[in-house]
């Protein structure tokens, strides 16, 4: 969140692992907890910058972890059947935590306190990834294919839910596949990465959907993250 590190995946000899780079330092640092075995991905660091949740199979199913920012005291808090992965951090809070999970068959948003109790389920069918809590800590912005199964067209778009109601809104009605979305520091905009006609690239919108404008036109290019200042 100060902008002094970045914390990444990266596929080496050993599978999957998470890394860290210091601006500060201009090299790469320790982060032992992202190379204890299994596959490590999608770091997510809280707002205050002390913790980084990931997600893990070191013991199975990948399930989520949370660990200090240097690597210690690194813990499971998730431990259900099916992968667990993708977390999100309420950034006004630090004490609950967004992620993807496929304990149905077919990935779906949950909810729950930082320790993993209290999980709620936000999405009720189709499938739903990518979630990215506002900075309010009031919203969750998603991927959702609220028709994906048999005969599904192939359609993803992003949501915007109100966390408190789970009344969504769908901020993109474009073809192809929406997915990634990234706040704002302000909570004004989204950015997120569209695929159409093969090509995926980098666009930006309004929280509502509106004034929608690409940023990348060349190559392909996803994955977006919003600098938290």
């Amino acid at each position: 969140p100060d902008n002094s590190r970045i914390a990444f995946s990266t596929l080496g000899k050993y599978g999957w692992a998470i890394r860290m780079y210091s601006f500060d330092l201009n090299r790469a640092v320790s982060f032992s907890a992202g190379t204890e075995g299994g596959s490590n991905l999608t770091p997510a660091w809280s707002s205050d910058g002390a913790k980084l949740a990931f997600s893990s199979s070191r013991s199975g199913d990948s399930e989520i972890w949370v660990a200090d920012q240097s690597g210690g005291d690194a813990h499971r808090v998730t431990a259900i059947k099916g992968p667990n992965v993708s977390p999100s951090w309420n950034p006004k809070t630090n004490s609950e935590i967004a992620f993807t999970g496929g304990r149905t068959g077919e990935p779906q948003i949950y909810v729950m306190e930082q320790d993993g109790s209290n999980i709620q389920r936000m999405t009720d069918s189709g499938y739903a990834v990518s979630p990215s809590w506002s900075p309010n800590g009031g919203l969750l912005t998603f991927a959702w294919n609220r028709k994906y199964g048999p005969g599904d067209p192939g359609g993803q778009d992003i949501y915007v839910m109100d966390i408190a109601s789970k009344n969504w809104l769908q901020v993109t009605h474009e073809s192809g596949n929406n997915d990634c979305p990234s706040w704002s520091p302000d909570g004004r905009h989204i950015v997120f990465q569209r695929k159409v006609g093969g090509r995926t690239q980098i666009w930006t919108m309004l929280a509502d959907g509106t004034q929608q404008q690409q940023l990348t036109h060349t190559g392909d290019n996803s994955m977006p993250n919003w600098s938290w200042k």
